[in-house]
């Protein structure tokens, strides 16, 4: 695998920056139990994860959704935000971060809301590391489309093949190669999907090596 050599990193965050997402199943089984919907981790990780509310409820409702996705996304994002502090770092992340070399940038990505996303990273004292943090209230289309990334990558002024993406879903893994970017998929083996066409595939970021002169070389599965 040759080396890439970026000047930024867009982080995506629940699931890569943050172990979010245990709890965000909690809440949206808890939310559809309460409508007579059960959600098991395998429809979760398949339907919901790293998609819209809207694209995932509606796969997991079907025709049900008109009259009850809007009530089930606010009832689960209630519950989620009850649990916002318990929301730990991935620790293979804030390692990362720490043996980047300088010049690197930093940016989050991510489908979720802002009020979430600033909750969690201030309480994780996170804040600091990222120049640009991009939420759902920042773009048009969600992932599988480009719009988060791209909207990254024009905040910091860098060219998008210059900024490598960091993901764990299968919608993020396709709008990384739609936004022209490098990605690197951590399966941390959860049943995650589609992970397979990332430019690299690892267990965790400890697979990730920095030089000190911003290459990036991943100890990972590659296609090339």
């Amino acid at each position: 695998m040759n080396p890439v050599h970026v000047r930024a990193i867009l982080f995506d965050f629940d699931g890569v920056l943050v172990d979010s997402e245990p709890i965000r199943f909690t809440a949206g089984a808890q939310a559809l139990e309460e409508i007579g919907e059960a959600l098991t981790w395998e429809r979760f990780m398949r339907l919901w994860l790293g998609r819209t509310d809207d694209a995932g409820l509606r796969d997991l409702l079907g025709d049900r959704y008109e009259a009850e996705g809007m009530r089930v996304a606010a009832r689960r994002n209630a519950l989620y935000e009850e649990r916002l502090d318990e929301v730990p770092a991935c620790e293979d992340s804030l390692r990362l971060i720490r043996r980047l070399p300088d010049g690197i940038r930093l940016g989050v990505a991510t489908g979720s809301r802002q009020k979430e996303v600033g909750h969690i990273l201030g309480h994780l004292g996170l804040s600091r590391h990222f120049e640009v943090i991009v939420t759902a209230e920042d773009y048009a289309r969600a992932t599988p489309a480009p719009d988060p990334f791209i909207a990254a990558a024009r905040r910091l002024g860098v060219p998008p093949a210059s900024c490598l993406v960091l993901e764990d879903s299968a919608a993020g893994v396709a709008a990384a190669h739609a936004a022209g970017m490098p990605v690197v998929a951590v399966d941390r083996g959860r049943g995650a999907v589609g992970l397979d066409t990332a430019t690299w595939t690892v267990r965790n970021l400890d697979e990730v090596e920095l030089a000190p002169t911003g290459e990036i070389v991943v100890q990972g599965t590659g296609t090339g």
